[in-house]
């Protein structure tokens, strides 16, 4: 069956959500937290904060030592917290206005308010959205580092894929991420990396013909893939947020996989699978 043939049939937002049932009904845990909603409560009562709100969503790289001592002086203990909610609140927006421009429906989240902890229910929303297979490793671990380095995430940037790796990927395929329109990647590969830098830089104002392009290189499953895990990377904002991202080697770069449960397994060698 063709990609056009597949579109075709995913005919409206719970044919999609049974694409990604499991990540999805962890987002959905997510949208519907009380504690993801309190965020907007926070920014009411604390408007000192409005400031570094805004740059956590524009550009988490440039979060000034300014702007941080805000958070903690109006926030202390509880600065965790709030960076966490307003990830969902990020989060949320942009995969919505994704799956509007992709597929011309609302997403099927249902969001019943929850008093949950928001950190597990973030785990397993990332454990979920690990453990999709539609995409192949390389397109998988492309879309990974250029968000990686769009939020300038030390630990993310410092890992590869040793599936990436394994299947053909070297420092040399990682380098021409950052000018992968003149790079030799298929274009299969630049309709993703395309799809990442929309998803992070542009989420209300993508490229006129990007659906087009997604739609012709990418069957439904493997798009509704390439979505959520360009937010799941993009949990890396918080650790950025937070200044808690250092990598764990020193020099060089550190090989891990994603176990069948979803979690990363660190320390691999290449070749040795």
């Amino acid at each position: 069956m063709d990609a056009a043939t597949e579109w075709d049939l995913v005919v409206d937002e719970n044919a999609l959500t049974g694409l990604a049932p499991e990540a999805m009904a962890t987002l959905g845990a997510l949208m519907g937290s009380t504690a993801a909603a309190a965020v907007g409560a926070q920014l009411d009562s604390l408007p000192a904060l409005a400031d570094y709100a805004e740059q956590f969503v524009d550009d988490v790289s440039m979060l000034s030592e300014a702007q941080r001592a805000v958070l903690a002086d109006a926030l202390g203990s509880s600065s965790f917290d709030f960076v966490q909610a307003l990830w969902v609140h990020d989060l949320g927006g942009r995969v919505e206005q994704a799956w509007r421009r992709l597929f011309g429906v609302e997403p099927a989240i249902v969001a019943d308010p929850q008093a949950i902890a928001l950190w597990p229910a973030i785990e397993s929303f990332l454990g979920a959205v690990a453990r999709l297979r539609a995409l192949d490793p390389l397109t998988t671990e492309l879309v990974r580092l250029r968000g990686a380095r769009a939020h300038d995430c030390r630990l993310c940037q410092s890992l590869r894929s040793v599936r990436a790796v394994d299947g053909g990927a070297d420092e040399d395929t990682f380098d021409a991420i950052d000018r992968f329109e003149q790079s030799d990647f298929t274009e299969r590969q630049k309709v993703a990396l395309r799809l990442t830098d929309a998803m992070i830089w542009t989420p209300t104002a993508w490229p006129a013909d990007l659906a087009d392009q997604v739609r012709a290189q990418f069957i439904p499953a493997e798009a509704v893939e390439i979505v959520l895990d360009v937010m799941r990377n993009a949990a890396n904002k918080i650790a950025v947020a937070l200044q808690s991202d250092a990598a764990h080697v020193t020099e060089g770069v550190e090989y891990y996989d994603v176990g069948d449960d979803g979690q990363l397994v660190y320390g691999l060698t290449p070749g040795a699978r």
